[in-house]
């Protein structure tokens, strides 16, 4: 009766080492399960998320969205601009063109002075590398000059923007306003067409 319990030394050693082993992995299962829970919680808030984008039609459109987007590049000068928005997305509809949620892109300018625009909405095409705006659109200048129009399409690569939708210009002189302005950062020139009419201060 005896003998029939009787277990070798050496299988209890190997017992013992088994639960030894194991308790060691389950502790390190344990600590490498709360630090990938804390390195997620720290995780910058830029991120790209894959969702689904509800159209008008009910079909449903794969959507590519990224919150604090942030766009850098350098136009044909090799100037630098930077484009950011609080949020931004594309669709498999058109993957060229990224939707823009109150955007601000900054110019470099080739005298080293700097341009600024602001908008609410803007549609960056990645391919033509323009910035189009349906809606209320403010150009700063670092000399304190200051455009407003409801509509804008520039081309931050060669620095030409244009506008029919309208647009005032505001500086120490006094104002201008006319239907429809282009304007070309590499000479600085800035032309209003269609009923410009200057009111000086």
């Amino acid at each position: 009766m005896f003998l029939k319990n009787y277990l070798p030394r050496s299988e209890k050693n190997e017992t013992k080492i088994s639960l030894k082993y194991l308790k060691f992995t389950l502790m390190f299962l344990f600590f490498c399960t709360i630090l990938i829970t804390f390195i997620f919680s720290i995780e910058d808030k830029n991120r790209m998320v894959l969702g689904k984008n509800y159209k008008k039609n009910n079909l449903s459109q794969n959507t590519l969205t990224l919150e604090n987007a942030k766009l850098i590049g350098n136009d044909r000068n090799n100037k630098p601009y930077v484009i950011t928005a609080k949020s931004s997305f594309k669709n498999s509809l058109d993957e060229n063109l990224l939707h823009l949620k109150s955007v601000e892109a900054d110019m470099t300018l080739n005298n080293n002075n700097w341009m600024s625009i602001n908008t609410n909405h803007a549609i960056f095409n990645i391919f033509e590398k323009t910035i189009e705006a349906t809606e209320k659109v403010f150009i700063f200048y670092d000399d304190g000059t200051k455009l407003e129009s409801t509509g804008l399409n520039y081309n931050v690569a060669n620095g030409i923007g244009f506008s029919n939708s309208g647009v005032k210009m505001f500086g120490e002189w006094g104002i201008i306003e006319a239907n429809s302005f282009s304007f070309d950062t590499n000479d600085h020139m800035i032309k209003f067409y269609n009923k410009p009419k200057l009111i000086l201060n």
